[in-house]
């Protein structure tokens, strides 16, 4: 396949689909600290299993979102780095930024629940 052939997406876009995939990680992951939490409270309580095997379901989907969208920032960091570095340089330039971009993207959520409560 020839050089010509191959799709060029703009810098600004990967940038912005990381973001996005960041703060959709953020997301899912705070869904699924939270329903972990409803987990705990509920065990030990008498006729509450159903409640406690929904909100297991939904902890184990949000992480499941959590690590994809994960994925797909790195993905997406990865292509912005230029080729001429390394393989496994720009393999953990991606993931370290990702986890950064992720990170930064929680706080931000959190503090924008506490500002909205």
């Amino acid at each position: 396949m020839e050089q010509a052939d191959q799709i060029r997406f703009p810098k600004w876009l990967l940038v912005t689909l990381g973001v996005v995939g960041g703060l959709g990680a953020a997301f899912a992951f705070m869904v699924y600290v939270a329903n972990g939490m409803v987990v705990g409270d509920l065990i030990g309580l008498p006729g509450r299993e159903p409640e406690i095997e929904v909100a297991q379901h939904r902890s184990g989907i949000g992480l499941l979102s959590c690590v994809l969208l994960q994925f797909g920032v790195a993905g997406a960091l990865f292509s912005y780095m230029d080729r001429e570095n390394g393989y496994v340089y720009r393999v953990l330039w991606a993931m370290f930024v990702s986890l950064a971009v992720t990170l930064a993207c929680c706080v931000a959520l959190v503090l924008a629940l506490k500002a909205v409560r």
